[in-house]
């Protein structure tokens, strides 16, 4: 009995995995059209804080993109 039910607790496992993985991946896209979006307004003149907020993110967050952003134009 206990074969039986291993195939079907390994394939949710796999299932769950590939639906993690993709949650990943859905996430990491959404956070870099966000940093896009932050460096284009960043370059229209737009404050850190007003970026923050219609990226929906963190002051933080944005302070550190735009460090970095900074850091590549040198």
């Amino acid at each position: 009995m206990g074969a039986s039910t291993r195939p079907r607790n390994m394939c949710e496992a796999m299932r769950r995995l590939m639906q993690d993985e993709i949650a990943h991946e859905v996430r990491e896209a959404e956070m870099n059209g966000k940093k896009e979006m932050a460096l284009s307004l960043a370059g229209m003149g737009m404050p850190a804080e007003k970026i923050a907020e219609a990226a929906k993110v963190s002051l933080k967050v944005v302070q550190g993109w735009l460090a970095g952003s900074m850091s590549l134009a040198k």
